[in-house]
């Protein structure tokens, strides 16, 4: 079993992201590479001064919260994404009575 990542990934190149304190974000550690992820950001690439979102960014559907992505699967939709927001609803236990 692969075990998800417990930080964000660099969606260019899948690799684990660096904390970088200057931007209180993530950012990719390959050269020349300009990914960074906050959760008030989501995933944000500079090109030429110029910040853009790459269009596969998500949001968590529970608290609109920038997902991060954590495993990336043989096609996009294998994909999996996390929400880092330790209050979110969708990180709530739901136990079934197995009686009712």
């Amino acid at each position: 079993m692969q075990h998800l990542a417990p930080v964000p990934l660099c969606p260019s190149h899948n690799e684990r992201m660096k904390v970088n304190l200057a931007f209180t974000a993530y950012s990719c550690q390959f050269d020349g590479c300009t990914v960074t992820y906050s959760e008030e950001e989501g995933y944000v690439r500079f090109v030429n001064g110029v910040k853009q979102r790459p269009s596969n960014a998500k949001r968590c559907v529970e608290c609109t919260v920038h997902l991060y992505l954590v495993q990336r699967g043989k096609i996009r939709s294998e994909d999996i994404w996390f929400c880092p927001n330790k209050a979110c609803p969708s990180k709530k236990l739901h136990l079934v009575d197995p009686h009712s």
